[in-house]
């Protein structure tokens, strides 16, 4: 990506996401019912939702090396040839960019061991054995979270991407990450060793989603997991390379 002239920027949307199937996340939705025609028609609502932003260019939550792959599959979906499988690169992802004419999606994720020497589970089980109270401050917010979730009434589809993004949730996540720098002691930083891999990942997802620009004119819209929107908004905003639009003010 070249600079552009400052007083035009490519655009970015960041649309947060709950996975809708099989994850490694420590906490996620569990949604049994994604392709009845109730939740389909609740999926529809999303997407309408977020053409209005008219993005040129469609980023997601997948793995740059398997973007033929993923290509692959979008092209045979444009054939007609292709069901959508239970997952939001599919059932947001792809929708929005057929609907759109788009000729390709963009895969800008990053999921190598890199700097890493400790998984965000090892972390987990090691603050809740050895830091109970720490461990509560942390981790006790999405816990409650889940558990009223699992015990509440219906929530749309629209509902839950609304949460994903409003921007008290967002903030959240983040600071649950960054708090997780606290976990451990003086000679052991227990938190540290996953959360260094956290940062490279979403400086990568910073730095493929500058690499897919190449006008001002473009509106790029990315999606992905909830718990990285904060994160990559401010490597965004700190980069002065884009004009940044909420996903939420969309999706009301």
């Amino acid at each position: 990506m070249v600079w552009f002239n400052e007083s035009k920027k490519p655009k970015l949307m960041i649309l947060g996401t709950f996975h809708m199937g099989p994850t490694n996340d420590l906490f996620s939705h569990q949604l049994q019912d994604i392709l009845t025609d109730k939740r389909q028609q609740e999926i529809s609502e999303v997407v309408e939702r977020m053409k209005r932003y008219r993005p040129t260019k469609l980023a997601l939550e997948v793995e740059t090396r398997n973007s033929e792959i993923i290509n692959g599959q979008y092209e045979q979906y444009l054939a007609g040839s292709c069901e959508l499988r239970v997952n939001e690169i599919y059932q947001v992802g792809f929708r929005i960019a057929s609907e759109l004419m788009h000729r390709k999606v963009y895969c800008i994720d990053w999921m190598e061991q890199g700097a890493s020497t400790r998984g965000s589970g090892d972390v987990y089980e090691w603050a809740k054995e050895h830091q109970p109270e720490l461990f509560e401050s942390i981790f006790g917010w999405l816990h409650r979270t889940y558990s009223n979730e699992d015990e509440g009434s219906y929530r749309t589809i629209l509902d839950m991407y609304r949460e994903c993004n409003e921007p008290f949730q967002v903030k959240q996540h983040h600071m649950m990450y960054v708090n997780m720098a606290r976990i451990g002691d003086w000679d052991q930083y227990i938190g540290m060793e996953w959360l260094i891999w956290w940062y490279q990942r979403n400086l990568i997802l910073f730095s493929n989603l500058a690499r897919i620009v190449d006008s001002s004119d473009d509106r790029v819209l990315l999606i992905v997991g909830s718990a990285h929107v904060q994160i990559v908004s401010q490597f965004i905003e700190e980069s002065g390379l884009f004009e940044l639009e909420l996903a939420y003010d969309y999706l009301q």
